[in-house]
């Protein structure tokens, strides 16, 4: 149950993340998504997959609207990994 969660989770992160070029704080909020990927047991590739769709995702939004949507996804996410 904890499982589905978490990928719910990120699933919903995935599709609110953008910017124009991946600042420090995207940088940050993909660390601890990957982190909290291998924790779960995803393999290589599918943590390969979800950071391409990531990247993909930040790239569409404007770099100020992805700064405050990855600093609030990584505030979420230290709560979520401890």
């Amino acid at each position: 149950m904890r499982t589905i969660k978490i990928l719910s989770l990120i699933t919903v992160i995935l599709s609110l993340n953008a910017c124009s070029k991946i600042p420090e704080e995207c940088a940050d909020s993909w660390s601890k998504m990957e982190k909290l990927s291998r924790q779960m047991g995803l393999t290589d590739e599918q943590i390969k997959s979800q950071k391409s769709k990531f990247e993909h995702e930040i790239k569409q939004m404007d770099k100020a609207q992805a700064t405050e949507m990855c600093k609030s996804q990584s505030t979420l996410l230290g709560v979520v990994g401890q």
